[in-house]
């Protein structure tokens, strides 16, 4: 195939992921969670001018500042930010692209420079290149859907730019690839503070490996591991300064610290200290949540009003004093369910695996160990990603960039065996343009039905949300103002999706609790006085109690259902009636 043909299906093909990423920020149904509600709260606080709240020990401010940037672009309302989201994590996808084949690129590269009389390549270039863009198609698909407002796209792009320059390093490119990877590890940093410990790992494993060589080698991969430690430091620094100034201790992050709590202590993720049931974690509590009734318990945060939910938006203030404890019986627990989720992350990607078994029974073979060279510091960081992540929690969306950074160069190391031609090549393309049509048009298929289905009303509304965007507007209707406080109560309005309170430009500043995840009607029911619950909420100034019940045929007393849906409001002032 000539470069001419080889570039056109490339740009073709890329064009085809493009039009993908743009059908699933238009039709891909409502994702939604704490998360993407706090990385909204974030990227306004930056555009409103309010740049403090952007320094959190939980939530890092890379991806908001983007979202920033586009808000002050387009000037979205409540209603449409979603849909500013969502296409700005098509942009997020395009430069993932640019980033994937950024890494084979440098594979490429290194794998040209093979001495004399080695076996050739397996795997073309052009299909090395193709096959990369296969999986970022199948991962929109799957674990990074464009509809969701997350970090780890943007992370995982960055990260495939620092080890296509490691990779370039590797081939003999110039100095100035040295301070640009500092640059992109900083702000890797900045988008995730998970990023800290891998890129600290990678600059200082470059400096010992200049240590190690001899002459003008020495010299210049020892000063440029420095230069990219010094910009890293540039960027990253700050931030590092910021975050523990705020905390009170030294900190990148205090992500870390609470899912250590969370997944091997076992502590309650929510109120630990009112339950007094701290799992095998220790500590006292610097500011809790203020309980101002009980039962049931009701907790107020006017203590610290930050964000949509105080409480989802900065958990490290919330959980000040909640230390780690080591717990042998945790680990081995989280150990044995990491490994499950990591081989049903595994077993969901079959298509990656045949492809490689039926490369190797027809002709393809692993290279020399002098060959593994090429390609071998992404395994290792990646394998080093997934060992940071797998001894306490797993989720698909933290594998993609490992994956990747693995499983390429595993083709970019595949040969032919001697005597055997072009058909191995021939093979290992039709395969990859195999796996890249079915990635395009499974992905193409869902979203004509996706179109399909989507309500003639509300066409043209990315994120649109049938029981959220009601709702939200029931509360204005109600006469809750941008900027009124509220209450939730239950797990469904607290916890498991608060964009309604933004939609409705509300901020959820106290929570009745439901205990053991109940049901809210019974709770409610079992109050013989509610005044003990209103007149605290209402001294408060808060406008409403919101809560989700799971029957809404019986109407309880005093709630008004909120449009169709199954959410109710409880009017806390006369105002509001």
């Amino acid at each position: 195939m000539t470069s001419q043909r080889i570039r056109r299906l490339l740009g073709v093909y890329a064009v085809l992921m493009l039009v993908v990423a743009f059908g699933y920020a238009r039709y891909d149904g409502y994702i939604m969670d704490g998360d993407g509600t706090a990385f909204m709260d974030i990227s306004q606080a930056l555009t409103d001018g309010h740049a403090g709240l952007a320094i959190n020990g939980y939530w890092n401010p890379g991806y908001p500042a983007v979202l920033a940037v586009v808000r002050m672009l387009v000037h979205p309302t409540r209603w449409t930010e979603m849909a500013m989201a969502r296409y700005t994590n098509v942009v997020i996808f395009a430069l993932a692209m640019a980033a994937c084949l950024f890494l084979t690129t440098g594979l490429v590269r290194l794998r040209a420079q093979r001495g004399p009389g080695e076996p050739g390549a397996a795997v073309p270039e052009w299909a090395l290149h193709l096959l990369g863009l296969a999986l970022l198609t199948i991962s929109a698909g799957r674990e990074l859907p464009l509809s969701a407002v997350r970090s780890d796209t943007l992370l995982m792009a960055l990260l495939l730019f620092a080890m296509g320059l490691v990779l370039r390093l590797q081939a003999g490119t110039g100095f100035w690839a040295w301070p640009v990877l500092g640059a992109i590890l900083g702000c890797a940093y900045l988008v995730k503070s998970f990023a800290f410990l891998p890129s600290v790992f990678l600059i200082l494993a470059a400096l010992i490996f200049g240590l190690t060589r001899k002459g003008s080698a020495r010299t210049q991969i020892a000063s440029g591991a420095v230069v990219a430690g010094v910009v890293f430091a540039a960027i990253a620094g700050p931030y590092v300064v910021a975050v523990s100034r705020q905390l009170g201790h030294l900190s990148t992050g205090d992500s870390a610290r609470l899912n250590y709590c969370f997944f091997i202590d076992q502590t309650p993720r929510w109120h630990e200290w009112y339950l007094h049931d701290l799992g095998h974690a220790v500590g006292t509590f610097t500011h809790p949540e203020a309980v101002i009734a009980a039962p049931p318990p009701v907790f107020s945060f006017a203590a610290h009003p930050v964000g949509t939910f105080p409480l989802w938006f900065d958990p490290a203030y919330w959980t000040d004093g909640l230390k780690p404890h080591f717990w042998l019986r945790g680990h081995l627990e989280r150990l044995l369910r990491c490994t499950e989720l990591l081989t049903r992350f595994l077993l969901a990607r079959p298509e990656v695996f045949v492809l490689l078994g039926v490369m190797l029974a027809f002709g393809a073979i692993w290279p020399r160990r002098r060959a593994l060279w090429v390609g071998a510091p992404a395994v290792a960081w990646g394998l080093l990603m997934l060992g940071i992540y797998f001894p306490i929690d797993l989720q698909d969306r933290y594998l993609t960039g490992p994956f990747l950074l693995v499983l390429l160069p595993l083709f970019a190391w595949l040969q032919r065996r001697e005597g055997e031609g072009d058909r191995t090549r021939w093979i290992a393309a039709a395969l990859v343009v195999l796996t890249a049509g079915v990635a395009i048009a499974q992905a193409g298929s869902y979203l004509l039905e996706r179109r399909r289905l989507e309500p003639a009303a509300h066409r043209g509304e990315a994120g649109y949300n049938p029981e959220m965007n009601p709702m939200a507007q029931a509360l204005n209707t109600m006469g809750l103002k941008p900027g009124d406080k509220i209450a939730c109560f239950g797990d469904t309005a607290c916890y498991l999706d608060h964009q309604w309170a933004r939609l409705a430009g509300a901020q959820i500043l106290a929570e009745v609790e439901t205990p053991n995840s109940a049901d809210p009607q019974q709770v409610w029911d079992s109050v013989a006085d509610k005044h003990t619950i209103t007149e605290p909420l209402q001294k408060m100034g808060l406008r409403f109690i919101v809560t989700k019940f799971a029957n809404s045929a019986r109407k309880p007393d005093g709630w008004v259902q909120l449009g169709d849906s199954d959410f109710f409001a409880y009017p806390l002032t006369d105002g509001s009636r």
